[in-house]
């Protein structure tokens, strides 16, 4: 059995094992989930996350990309909602198409988006609201 104890001043745990060691960890903050529509929701808004993770849930055919510095995360979907009013190109797939313009690289399943996204990093993701356009989703390299 294992003790733990967290010191809340610094979010340490200290943790005593089995065999009396001690281990110290860093917990870290709970992530934060943005939505594109209400970050860049009018013209000249502007969405910056630094890629440093990303997990892919089959069954709900999304991406989560992660930015741990900030502790932002976004999810985005590969298709329209069924009762979307309009069709339009689904945030998963304008990500897609930004990673590939960014690296050159054709990707040819949603898990190995995730896979590219994680093995590039840091990549950052910037999405802009260009007015009549929409939004424009770019990635570059990062400089971190």
């Amino acid at each position: 059995m294992t003790n733990k104890n967290t010191n809340a001043e610094t979010n340490d745990t200290v943790q005593t094992s089995l065999f009396g060691g001690l281990v110290s960890t860093r917990e870290d903050e709970p992530l934060t989930f943005l939505k594109v529509y209400e970050e860049v929701a009018n013209e000249g808004d502007t969405l910056t996350l630094t890629l440093t993770g990303a997990t892919f849930n089959a069954d709900r055919q999304c991406l989560t990309v992660i930015d741990d510095t900030t502790r932002y995360a976004l999810t985005v979907y590969f298709d329209n909602h069924p009762d979307a009013q309009y069709a339009t190109t689904p945030d998963g797939v304008r990500l897609g198409r930004a990673v590939e313009r960014c690296l050159s690289e054709p990707i040819s399943t949603y898990e190995g988006l995730a896979d590219t996204i994680r093995a590039a990093q840091p990549l950052t993701l910037t999405v802009t609201h260009t007015g009549v356009k929409g939004r424009l989703w770019t990635v570059d390299p990062s400089d971190i």
